[in-house]
């Protein structure tokens, strides 16, 4: 997993399939998914010339799907979720992020702000946020830019 700081957005890129490579100057994080672990079902693992799959994300602060663009615009981010507080609505940030899709852990990491976007294919998927140690979960499709977490 790369991570790219731009303009208070934390913008990161996540490869299923192959090696990633990394500037020395850029911050990692563990991997997202077992490797050789693949996501859509028209790349099949037994054909090592399949085309990769990308998964992208950018989390930061509210308003960020105005300004926020998919590295890969063959794949634009298509799914969104914002984290808040269930008494006043006010937004939370540094919320454990897993992205689940069959049980597999495609995502794992700590959102810097209270709103992300995922470029994913499409498909339905377990979003599940912890927020001072209480773990909640959404289940969400492609196509939604709205949905919530709240605690």
């Amino acid at each position: 997993m790369v991570a790219f700081k731009r303009r208070s957005v934390l913008v990161m890129s996540v490869l299923l399939l192959g090696a990633c490579t990394r500037p020395e100057s850029a911050q990692t994080a563990g991997p997202a998914a077992a490797p050789g672990a693949p996501l859509a079902s028209n790349s099949p693992a037994s054909n090592p010339a399949a085309p990769q799959t990308m998964l992208y994300y950018v989390c930061g602060k509210p308003g960020i799907d105005a300004h926020a663009k998919s590295p890969d615009q063959a794949h634009p981010f298509n799914l969104g979720i914002s984290f808040v507080s269930a008494s006043n609505g006010a937004p939370l940030s540094h919320v454990a992020v897993r992205l689940r899709r069959h049980g597999r852990v495609l995502m794992d990491f700590v959102a810097q702000g209270p709103e992300c976007l995922f470029a994913v294919p499409e498909a339905d998927y377990r979003i599940e946020g912890t927020y001072r140690g209480e773990m909640k979960f959404e289940i969400v499709q492609t196509g939604t830019m709205n949905n919530q977490i709240k605690w």
